[in-house]
């Protein structure tokens, strides 16, 4: 008589569930690989244009960060939009003291507007410039990048 294994058992399945042939998933990580990659362009993109707006748009953003500061008669902020070079014939205490003056015989800074934002490195940026006794006139701020930040290296007038 010859031996043989014995009877492989057949359990019977856990009552209420069935066994199914597992589904693949390798479409959940196709679609999250995608996903992936969609965002890291889009953070590229952004990057690439956050760098463009600031290279390009800097000039007015110091500009109006300069004639915010002077409307709320922060003139330390102000003076911190300056170059080195305006700074080094101009103290803080001198500039506060003219821009005061100015706000008491012209009345203070009611508005202010932009004629022209140029994109050059140095540029020009002419504003027109209203005080509370309605006296308009115009300002030109030469701007231009020291350091990589952009800072009012010239002006004509507070």
């Amino acid at each position: 008589m010859e031996a043989s294994a014995p009877p492989n058992p057949q359990y019977a399945p856990f009552p209420g569930s069935t066994q199914q042939r597992r589904s693949s998933r390798r479409w959940v990580w196709m679609v999250l690989g995608i996903v992936a990659l969609l965002c890291i362009l889009g953070g590229t993109l952004l990057a690439l244009g956050v760098g463009f707006v600031v290279n390009n748009y800097g000039q007015s953003h110091v500009t109006d960060m300069y004639y915010s500061a002077i409307k709320t008669q922060d003139y330390a902020t102000a003076y911190a939009s300056l170059g080195a070079n305006v700074k080094a014939g101009l103290s803080q205490e001198a500039f506060t003291h003219t821009a005061q003056q100015h706000d008491a015989t012209a009345g203070r800074v009611n508005r202010f507007g932009f004629l022209n934002v140029p994109t050059d490195d140095p540029a020009t940026v002419a504003l027109t410039v209203t005080r509370t006794t309605g006296a308009s006139y115009t300002v030109n701020l030469v701007v231009r990048q020291e350091g990589g930040v952009w800072k009012i290296t010239a002006f004509d007038r507070i």
